[in-house]
């Protein structure tokens, strides 16, 4: 099928801002507080918490450094209001990681995108964030022909602290809620045939075992196991019930409906999860503060802001004000997942050609401030 095609067409018109814009419901016709997802928005900007993840690098370097870092890459593709944010603040240490011949080159790029329901066929999806069946098969066949591949939640965490290798094109697929058929029936043939996985948004809600599965007999969780020994699912938390967290929200509540999926998902899943889609899109101070105590290192938004690169997130000032961009990464929204992945590929190939460009200066510079000398730029793209 060529893919200018209708609902290409459809995306390019609402998505029309660069790269990152809001939500089709949001950017056509319905307001935020008309959005189905009640987006979590602050009245005041929050204390910034103490949130580094404890393994994230530190200086080793013995003084000060005597001149600024290099200028780091900006993109263009970025909206309005929309900055890419440093989580790794020893440059050395980036620089390091940014530079190993054994790690991702520079300029691979992540995009994560997120699914709810796939309708059959082509039917007209009348809810924000669903797509039918012609389109969800028009993102997958752009995606092989672009030469992506997918990684888990560990992968990108790797990727995101070590600059671990990965495809120099990757996308996390996350598929929200407790949709097993869909991720049966829709996702499992492009798995299968591309070796790829698929990340699952899962709600460990109390009356999971009451629903019935596929096969007869079956329960939900049954369903989820057969499924999960396939090798092809990531399943993270979705939270415990699917609680919408606002500022008013008690703390007993938060806490518990963040920490209460971990027991049942590494009970039936046999790992614990590292993850946390915040439902609704919804998180708060305290949300983010218990879901790190809780060990989550990673969370997802809703907020379709672009791509992530190695110590680069881009964040609209909402998230910025929180101080933890890891807990906060933005998704890419299915229905615009066509022109997404078409932009995220040429920011990452034009995040490259800024490595090249800049490579002497950064050399020069950790050089002076590092003690110690980078690999040479051949070494680095050598074939």
């Amino acid at each position: 099928m060529n893919r200018i095609s209708l609902s290409l067409t459809l995306s390019a018109l609402l998505f029309i801002a660069v790269a990152c814009g809001q939500p089709a419901a949001q950017t056509a016709s319905m307001t935020e507080t008309q959005s189905p997802f009640a987006v979590s928005t602050q009245t005041s900007t929050p204390t910034p918490l103490p949130l580094t993840p404890t393994d994230l690098p530190t200086s080793t370097a013995t003084e000060e450094p005597s001149a600024p870092s290099p200028a780091g890459f900006e993109s263009e593709a970025l909206r309005a209001g929309i900055e890419p944010v440093q989580y790794i603040a020893d440059q050395c240490k980036y620089l390091e990681r940014r530079w190993d011949p054994t790690g991702a080159l520079p300029g691979t790029i992540v995009a994560p995108i997120m699914f709810h329901s796939i309708l059959k066929d082509n039917q007209t999806p009348t809810l924000s964030q669903d797509i039918n069946k012609e389109m969800f098969d028009e993102i997958m066949d752009l995606a092989e022909e672009l030469g992506y591949g997918t990684i888990t939640t560990q992968e990108l965490l790797d990727f995101l602290l070590n600059n671990a290798k990965i495809p120099e094109r990757s996308m996390i697929l996350i598929l929200d809620d407790r949709r097993p058929g869909t991720a049966e029936d829709y996702f499992l043939p492009y798995l299968e045939e591309n070796d790829w996985t698929l990340t699952l948004a899962w709600i460990a809600v109390s009356d999971t075992d009451q629903r019935e599965g596929r096969l007869e007999g079956e329960s939900l969780w049954d369903w989820m196991e057969r499924l999960n020994d396939t090798g092809y699912f990531d399943i993270q938390s979705h939270g415990r019930d699917h609680i919408y967290l606002n500022a008013e929200t008690p703390r007993q509540v938060v806490r518990k409906e963040i920490e209460g999926s971990i027991s049942a998902l590494k009970q039936h899943f046999g790992q614990t999860p590292i993850a946390y889609i915040w439902p609704g899109g919804n998180y708060t101070p305290l949300g983010v503060q218990i879901a790190r105590q809780a060990g989550f290192e990673l969370g997802f938004t809703i907020h379709a802001r672009g791509p992530l690169l190695f110590n680069w997130i881009p964040q609209g000032e909402q998230e910025r004000a929180y101080g933890d961009p890891l807990m906060l990464l933005p998704r890419y929204w299915d229905t615009a997942a066509l022109l997404n992945l078409e932009q995220a590929a040429q920011i990452g190939e034009a995040a490259q050609a800024f490595a090249k460009e800049n490579y002497p200066a950064e050399a020069a510079w950790y050089r002076q401030n590092c003690g110690g000398v980078l690999p040479e730029l051949d070494e680095i793209f050598k074939q």
